[in-house]
């Protein structure tokens, strides 16, 4: 069953709307502000939101009190909604006024200019749909493998410009494989997200955050069977309208090319996760999967 299926949406189009009313004649500022009694009420009045954020806070601090466990749930949706909102903001002010600190791109670019194609894995963590939307300076075109989701529309994270990658969407034929790897063979970037598969995507199980939860396959195979490199975005919040990228190459070398392709797959998730849960260590708080990730 996909992710969609098993958690309760929240949110809703008059709701987004009032937000973008607020940051149009109001500023950013005060959009942050009406978040605090719009997560209150979440975190008091909705047992099943609780028990959607539980599933990871749980795992990240598991030895807290149920009180201690509630701030930290109300901590975890208050960061997930001033990153809609800044999101929202740079789609309604420009995508000038988002700051984006990326200490990374010059080793990318440099990467990029060798003319192999990128498997980019994101995450759901941070503004990953802003950070996909900065990498304008590589000069190559982004195809970005995801299931397009209403909500986010018309909240306004959907808003990439004509310049903005082009979806392929996992429900087509044979989930947009061949298209993807049709972009990288042609020395494209093709962005997937490494922490939730859609559909019947192939998984496997590995240790994250000390119990196995399924991650699906998809970035490894394309990277091997292509030989373009992977590249692993981690995003993190610092401060309003103002975020840090991070990029962690894999330069798909001879030696991965080597291994058997199973052990290879396996391998390259795990480095994938283990990238994963030291951003999360440091940045507790910017990982927005709310369902039971750890289910099978």
């Amino acid at each position: 069953m996909s992710p969609s299926k098993r958690k309760p949406r929240y949110g809703n189009r008059p709701g987004y709307e009032i937000f973008r009313w607020v940051i149009r004649h109001h500023g950013v500022g005060p959009a942050y502000k009406v978040l605090v009694p719009v997560i209150g009420y979440y975190v008091l009045f909705r047992p099943s939101a609780v028990r959607a954020a539980a599933f990871y806070i749980r795992r990240r601090f598991p030895k807290k009190g149920r009180l201690q466990r509630l701030w930290q749930i109300y901590r975890h949706y208050y960061q997930f909604g001033a990153c809609l909102v800044d999101q929202a903001a740079a789609g309604i002010l420009g995508p000038e006024s988002l700051r984006i600190e990326f200490p990374d791109a010059e080793d990318l670019s440099r990467i990029a200019r060798e003319g192999r194609g990128l498997v980019l894995i994101t995450s759901h963590i941070g503004i990953w749909q802003r950070a996909i939307s900065a990498l304008g300076f590589m000069k190559r075109t982004v195809y970005l493998h995801l299931r397009q989701d209403p909500s986010s529309e018309s909240m306004g994270l959907a808003e990439f410009g004509d310049d903005g990658p082009r979806v392929i969407s996992p429900d087509g034929f044979l989930g947009g494989v061949p298209e993807l790897s049709s972009a990288l063979a042609h020395g494209n970037i093709v962005a997937v997200m490494g922490d939730r598969g859609f559909g019947s995507a192939t998984c496997e199980k590995t240790a994250f955050l000390g119990e196995n939860a399924p991650f699906p396959l998809l970035p490894y195979h394309l990277a091997l069977s292509t030989k373009s490199d992977l590249v692993v975005l981690l995003t993190s919040r610092t401060g309003p309208m103002r975020f840090r990228l991070r990029a962690a190459t894999i330069r798909m070398t001879d030696d991965w090319l080597a291994l058997d392709k199973d052990a290879a797959r396996s391998l390259l998730l795990r480095r994938y996760v283990g990238l994963l849960e030291d951003h999360i260590g440091e940045h507790p708080y910017m990982w927005f999967n709310f369902f039971d990730f750890w289910a099978d």
